[in-house]
């Protein structure tokens, strides 16, 4: 039953969460899903984030397509599609909470690695997009959570933050736009939910506002720390989710 509780909740909640993807380009599921999900059951937690991504990156698609002209986003796209399908077969036939372990650890790794100055080397953007498509939706396939790997990619070439939020913003649009494919084929998208959604519209638009004037302020040092900060969250959330489902009698 939606109540007005509820409504004015999930609002305060998406604003927030906007503010930190208007300002990086991602992490609104990072902030929004743990606090959702007092208010809404898992399924339709993911269901709810899924769609307001969704509805953020085609807002955010003209000003990304303005930034990253001329860039081999069909390649990119080709390749989530890939990711997301890998990663659900991984879902399906390995435990979620080894997947989520191994892709905790490996998150953090690979920012202590980054922040240390060190690189993966990679010779051109297409095939850093390339790259990010495969990994990144492996990830999302397989755990739900979309960014993490596009960022560390990102910022191993030094991506400008201007194109970083561009690039990141249209992966998460092709990410999510395969995962609600998927919900609608399952069955699992309630009328409830997209109502929830739709009425998140407003709160979406002041943070996503917010958080792109914040992004103007910020120097490339900044910018590229805070990216920095976010993974190693997202990092040790997912390893957390991981020991939970491992061992759930310590949680």
């Amino acid at each position: 039953m939606i109540t007005t509780s509820t409504l004015i909740a999930l609002s305060v909640i998406i604003f927030f969460a906007s503010i930190v993807r208007g300002l990086t380009g991602f992490g609104l599921a990072l902030v929004a899903v743990p606090l959702i999900q007092f208010f809404m059951p898992v399924i339709d937690t993911a269901v709810f984030i899924a769609i307001v991504n969704f509805f953020f990156s085609i807002l955010y698609y003209r000003r990304s397509r303005e930034v990253i002209k001329k860039q081999p986003l069909g390649s990119m796209a080709l390749f989530t599609g890939i990711g997301v399908a890998v990663g659900t077969l991984i879902l399906k036939f390995i435990y979620p909470a080894y997947i989520q372990l191994t892709w905790g650890i490996l998150i953090i790794f690979i920012v202590l690695f980054l922040a240390k100055g060190m690189s993966f080397n990679i010779k051109s953007e297409k095939s850093a997009l390339t790259l990010s498509g495969i990994f990144g939706g492996i990830l999302a396939g397989s755990t739900g959570i979309t960014g993490p790997p596009v960022a560390i990619i990102l910022s191993s070439i030094r991506t400008p933050k201007e194109k970083f939020n561009a690039i990141i913003s249209l992966f998460i649009l092709f990410a999510v736009t395969y995962a609600l494919l998927f919900y609608l084929l399952t069955g699992l998208i309630r009328k409830e939910t997209v109502i929830l959604a739709l009425c998140s519209v407003p709160a979406l638009l002041a943070g996503l506002y917010t958080g792109t004037r914040l992004v103007e302020h910020i120097s490339q040092k900044w910018f590229t720390n805070i990216v920095y900060a976010i993974l190693i969250i997202m990092g040790i959330i997912t390893i957390l989710k991981g020991l939970k489902g491992l061992f759930p009698a310590l949680f």
